[in-house]
This record gives C-alpha cells, sequence and structure tokens, in this order.
C-alpha cells in the first residue's frame, strides 16, 4: 500500500476562539500505481489532507502510513518519506528562484549530494517526462510562459524520484488549452509509474483522468468509489456545492425519459455510444 491513513483529525488553533476542526476521522487508501482524485469545495479539507502524505502537517489524533510506514513515529526518517512522496502546491511557479531552469530543476538533487553525474541525469530526465526541450535548461524560468514555468517546478519535484506524485489543483489558472495540456502531462506521469493524487474541484477533470475518488465534505470522507460510481449521486454532491459532469447529467436526464444508459456512463464518447445503442433498438421496434 503506497498511503493508508487511519482515523485522521486535525484541528487549527485548538483550544483558543480560532479553532477549527479541518479534518474528522478520515480514513483512505491509495494503492501502487494508482491515480486517485480527491474532491471538495472549498474549505472541505482537501489540502489540510495531502499535507498530512508527506508529514508538512501532523496530527496528534490518527495515523498515516506511508509505503508501510507510520509517519508518527519517532524513528520514521521524513526526509526520506518527502523524498518518497512529492508534494506540489497550488501555483507551484511561485517558488521558483534560481536563475535557471537547470539549476531550478537540480536543487533538491543537489541537497540528496548526488554526484554532479547523476544530477544532470535525473535534469535530463525530469525535463523529459514534463515536455521540457533540453535547450531550455540555461534559459531564466522568469521568462518563461505560465505553463512552462509550472512545468519547471513539476520537474523539480520529479527531479527527487518520488514514487508518488500529489498535485494540488495543479491546472488552477490555466487557459483550456493549458490545462488540457498539463492534464495530459500528469496521464503521462502516471503511466511512467507514478502513483498520483490529484485534488481537484473539476468533476470533468478527475472524471476523465482518476481511478478512484474521495469527495470530502467538512473534513470527512462523504462519497468515494470509482467516478461512475460517484458521479450517480448528483443530489448528495450538489448539496455540497459540486456538481457532477456535463455528460453525466445528460444521462441522468435520458435515464428519466426511459433511455436505457449504463451506469458508469459519463464521458462524452460512452454516453454518445449509448445512445447510438438506444436509438438501434427503437429502430428494431419500428420495423
Amino acid at each position: 500500500m503506497s498511503i493508508e491513513v487511519k482515523h485522521l483529525s486535525h484541528v487549527y488553533m485548538p483550544g483558543s476562539p480560532f479553532e477549527a476542526r479541518a479534518l474528522d476521522d478520515v480514513s483512505l487508501t491509495i494503492g501502487d500505481g494508482e491515480f486517485i482524485g480527491i474532491i471538495g469545495h472549498t474549505g472541505s479539507g482537501k489540502s489540510t489532507l495531502v499535507s498530512h502524505f508527506n508529514a508538512l502537517e501532523k496530527s496528534a489524533t490518527g495515523c498515516v502510513f506511508v509505503n508501510g510506514k507510520d509517519l508518527g513515529e519517532k524513528d520514521t526518517n521524513l526526509s526520506e518519506i518527502r523524498r518518497e512522496v512529492g508534494l506540489v502546491f497550488q501555483y507551484p511557479e511561485y517558488q521558483l528562484f534560481e536563475e535557471t531552469v537547470g539549476k531550478d530543476i537540480a536543487f533538491g538533487p543537489e541537497n540528496l549530494k548526488l554526484d554532479a553525474e547523476e544530477i544532470k541525469r535525473r535534469v535530463h530526465g525530469a525535463m523529459a517526462l514534463v515536455g521540457l526541450d533540453d535547450s531550455l535548461r540555461d534559459a531564466s524560468p522568469f521568462n518563461l510562459s505560465g505553463g512552462q514555468k509550472r512545468r519547471v517546478a513539476i520537474a523539480g519535484v520529479l527531479a527527487m524520484n518520488p514514487s508518488i506524485l500529489v498535485l494540488d489543483e495543479p491546472a488552477a489558472g490555466l487557459d483550456p488549452a493549458g490545462r488540457r495540456s498539463m492534464l495530459e502531462l500528469i496521464r503521462g506521469i502516471h503511466e511512467s509509474g507514478v502513483t498520483v493524487v490529484m485534488v481537484s474541484h473539476s468533476m470533468d477533470d478527475v472524471g476523465k483522468y482518476c481511478q478512484r475518488l474521495y469527495v470530502l465534505d467538512h473534513g470527512r470522507v462523504a462519497l468515494q468509489g470509482t467516478p461512475a460510481e460517484v458521479f450517480l449521486h448528483g443530489d448528495e454532491l450538489r448539496k455540497m456545492g459540486l456538481d457532477v459532469p456535463e455528460c453525466a447529467k445528460l444521462a441522468a436526464i435520458l435515464r428519466e425519459k426511459g433511455f436505457e444508459i449504463a451506469p458508469d456512463a459519463y464521458r462524452a464518447a460512452d454516453v454518445c455510444a449509448e445512445i447510438l445503442k438506444n436509438l438501434g433498438k427503437k429502430g428494431e421496434e419500428t420495423c
């Protein structure tokens, strides 16, 4: 198991007038090689939850295990855990600081005291994985486009060779083309063998890319399952300030009208295939 969370609760500013419970008895599992989506409205606890995955946040209540290691144990090497679990914050490009792309990506591996040849290999591999041309190695990251800056920031995390990549709203602020490009990049990283956890509020994004979903509401896991299973709870999702993908809405309307639409149809291609299947049946009935 890559990540296992057991009965995790987290309270900010306990005992003060500003006390706020961000997580309330959360339990979940993320298996090796999975692509998991964590979704919820603003303030539902998503970012607080994932910050526990590499012990940036630590709670007195509950346990988090990464590859079998309890992050709450005193003898757990947290530096090693943070190499295993790469966390990419929302708008990671704001954290770029070196004078060249190559130096920024090399920062993490250099702190691991790796030799120069290994650092060079990791920088080259990370740039290739995020689709950055090697000619940009000596360019200033501050002269790049917004999408390229974000790729540099992600490459800096990937250069640490994490087995798990956690991304908090990775497509936030990007235009539609940049959004598609970023999400396809993340799909490629997952296909390279990295376990991916993506925090998002976009149902269309998690429906297209994620294998399983956890829906948070007021710090608790309200729903979990495959996208198809979660999207069947449209009314509950709307009460949480969320929604379902547009094609899932269409599928629900068609079911109400008497069409036989498979419960796992929520992508455009799947819904289209179901409609054609139904039209074919109606044609046969008329003949």
